[in-house]
C-alpha cells in the first residue's frame, strides 16, 4: 500500500521529520527528506520494514516507538516518546517522537512526527508537539483544504504592484481538496463540495486574505486567528494554519490549509468574563464535575414543528469546551475525547437528552440522573444539573453542568435506566 502524490507531497514541505506507517500492519510506507536526513539512512534500509525492525541500535528505543505506535493504533491516544539516537556517522541526538493516528483518502495510517528536544535523561514521556505536527493532524481530524492555481502566477515583489498579485493570486488558488471536517463546517447537512471555490471567498474580511497570501508567498507558513463564512453566512471566528508547497520557479504550487474554530472560546471567555476567579474556582476543585458547553451560534428557541429531530441536530452540534478532570472521570472519558464531546454524548437516552434540552428552553435549568444497582426511587449512581445561559436576544449561548457521582438526596427530575 502506498500514499497518494498529493498527501505525500504536503508532508515533504513540512520542516519537521515524518515518518507514515500503515496502521494495520506496522510497515513502512513513506516518510519526508527531512525524516532521512535526521536519522543519518538512506531510504533502502526502511522499505517495508515494521516498526520493530527499524534499523536502531537500542532495542529499548525500538519498544518505546513499538508501545507509541500501539497506543495510536489500537487506542487512538496521541502520545510522545523521547529517547537517544545515535546516527550511522556517530552522531547522538535526544529526539522527541509523536504520534497519531490519521485517516487520508480513505486508509488509515499511523504518523510520527519527530523532532530534537532537550536532554530530559534517556527515555521519558512528554506531551506536546510542534506546529507541522498539530498542523497535520488537523488533516483527519479538523477543516483541512488544499488549494491549486488554475493558471500560473508569478510572484512579484515590486511594491506597487504586489496587492494586483496578491489579489490574482486569492483568486487563482481554488479547492482542490477538502476533507469531510471541512465540507461539514461551510456546507452544514445539506452536502455539496468545496472544489473551486477560491482562496479569498471563505474570509469574512478580503484583507484578512490578502495578509495571509502576502505573508504565505514570502515565507511559506503561517497561522493566525481570522474569520470565515459558513453555510448560513454565520461569521466564525477560527485559527488557520497554511503551509506553502513552492515550485522550481519559487511560486506557490500546493497551499495546504487547515483550521480550528474559535467561536466557542470567545463566547466562553465573555460569559465568564466578569467572573473570572470565580470559574476558575469552580473548574479546579475535586470534589464535584463542571462542564461548560457552547453551540457553534446562538440558538433560536425551537419550533414544534420537527421538534425532535431540531432537537437532536441541536444536542449535536452543542460541544464541550471546558471541563475539569472529576466530570471527566464521571463521564468515564479523557481530556483528548471529552474535549468538544456534543453534548447528546452525555447521555445514554436520547429521549431523556431531548427532555433536558426541552426544559432548558422554557425554564433554563434541568436535571437528570441514573438509578442506581437497587433500582429503589431514591437509589441514584449520580446526578446532573443543567443551566442554561442566554444573550439579549433570547437566544441559548451556552449550557453550565455540575455533576456528581452521588445524589445527597437530590432527585432528579428525568431518570435514566441503567
Amino acid at each position: 500500500m502506498g500514499i497518494a502524490w498529493d498527501v505525500f507531497s504536503f508532508i515533504n514541505a513540512l520542516p519537521d521529520a515524518v515518518l507514515i506507517l500503515d496502521q494495520r500492519r506496522g510497515k513502512f510506507i513513506a516518510a519526508n527528506a527531512v525524516f532521512f536526513k535526521l536519522m543519518g539512512f538512506a531510504k533502502d534500509a526502511f522499505v517495508d520494514t515494521p516498526i520493530y525492525k527499524l534499523p536502531l541500535k537500542s532495542k529499548e528505543t525500538r519498544h518505546g516507538l513499538l508501545r507509541l505506535f500501539l497506543k495510536a493504533s489500537r487506542q487512538n491516544e496521541y502520545s510522545n516518546y523521547s529517547f537517544r539516537h545515535v546516527c550511522p556517522d556517530g552522531t547522538v541526538l535526544n529526539l522527541s517522537a509523536f504520534a497519531a493516528k490519521a485517516v487520508l483518502r480513505e486508509q488509515e495510517y499511523v504518523i510520527f512526527n519527530l523532532k530534537r528536544a532537550e536532554p530530559k535523561g534517556e527515555h521519558s514521556v512528554d506531551e506536546g508537539g510542534s506546529d507541522s505536527w498539530k498542523f497535520y493532524k488537523a488533516l483527519a481530524y479538523e477543516p483541512y483544504m488544499e488549494f491549486r492555481p488554475g493558471s500560473p502566477v508569478h510572484v512579484v515583489e515590486e511594491q506597487e504592484r504586489r496587492m494586483d498579485f496578491l489579489h490574482m493570486l486569492g483568486e487563482s488558488l481554488r479547492v482542490k481538496f477538502s476533507n469531510s471536517a471541512a465540507a461539514k463546517f461551510y456546507q452544514g447537512d445539506r452536502g455539496g463540495s468545496l472544489t473551486g471555490h477560491t482562496f479569498l471567498s471563505f474570509f469574512n474580511k478580503e484583507s484578512d486574505a490578502i495578509r495571509f497570501l502576502d505573508m504565505l508567498s514570502a515565507v511559506g507558513q503561517m497561522k493566525a486567528e481570522t474569520t470565515v463564512n459558513t453555510y448560513k453566512d454565520f461569521a466564525v471566528q477560527v485559527e488557520m494554519n497554511c503551509v506553502v508547497k513552492f515550485d522550481d520557479d519559487g511560486d506557490i504550487e500546493i497551499l495546504y490549509c487547515s483550521q480550528r474554530d474559535l467561536s466557542g472560546y470567545q463566547r466562553y471567555k465573555s460569559i465568564i468574563g466578569g467572573s473570572r476567579l470565580e470559574m476558575e474556582f469552580m473548574f479546579n476543585q475535586p470534589f464535584v464535575g463542571f462542564a461548560f458547553l457552547v453551540p457553534p451560534h446562538p440558538l433560536e428557541r425551537p419550533k414544534i414543528e420537527n421538534l425532535d429531530a431540531t432537537l437532536d441536530d441541536m444536542l449535536n452540534r452543542i460541544t464541550v469546551v471546558r471541563a475539569n478532570q472529576t466530570v471527566m472521570e464521571i463521564y468515564g472519558s479523557d481530556k483528548s475525547k471529552f474535549f468538544m464531546k456534543p453534548m447528546a454524548g452525555l447521555f445514554n437516552d436520547a429521549g431523556v437528552a431531548r427532555q433536558v434540552l426541552k426544559e432548558l428552553f422554557v425554564m433554563r435549568e434541568s436535571s437528570s440522573g441514573r438509578l442506581g444497582i437497587s433500582g429503589k426511587e431514591n437509589d441514584f449512581e449520580g446526578v446532573a444539573i443543567y443551566r442554561a445561559i442566554f444573550d439579549d436576544a433570547d437566544r441559548l449561548t451556552g449550557v453550565f453542568v455540575v455533576a456528581s457521582r452521588h445524589s445527597y438526596g437530590y432527585r432528579p427530575r428525568l431518570i435514566t435506566l441503567n
